[in-house]
């Protein structure tokens, strides 16, 4: 598995006021932000950080969520974890997502990313 890098995710249900904390922390305006739709969530990424942000009962369907990781190639990677013990538990959306959880319950994203991470 070819790893790119890879961001913690934290949760807010305020986007807003999570966006100008993490913006005077880092002293800059979210690299990217995106929303999944299906979910009803926002993602505002951050240096090392992504913002996980929409309503309270959509963001505890993923409060194990730990971190994302950004990969080569998310079926490598799949086929990698679920050998070494991992099991898949969905996407959050479109084919270049995977969740992933680990025996102790710790929930990791995977996702397609073909070049390198900001």
């Amino acid at each position: 598995m070819n790893i790119l890098g890879s961001s913690t995710t934290v949760r807010s249900t305020d986007r807003s006021s999570a966006v100008r904390r993490y913006s005077a922390l880092f002293g800059t305006d979210p690299l990217h932000e995106f929303p999944i739709e299906d979910r009803g969530l926002t993602v505002d990424v951050f240096p090392g950080i992504s913002v996980l942000s929409g309503p309270r009962a959509a963001l505890a369907e993923l409060a194990n969520l730990r971190a994302t990781v950004f990969v080569g190639s998310v079926s490598e990677a799949e086929a990698e974890l679920v050998a070494g013990g991992w099991t898949v538990v969905g996407s959050l959306g479109g084919g270049a997502s995977l969740l992933v959880s680990d025996p102790d319950g710790n929930v990791l994203e995977f996702v397609e990313n073909p070049g390198t991470t900001k």
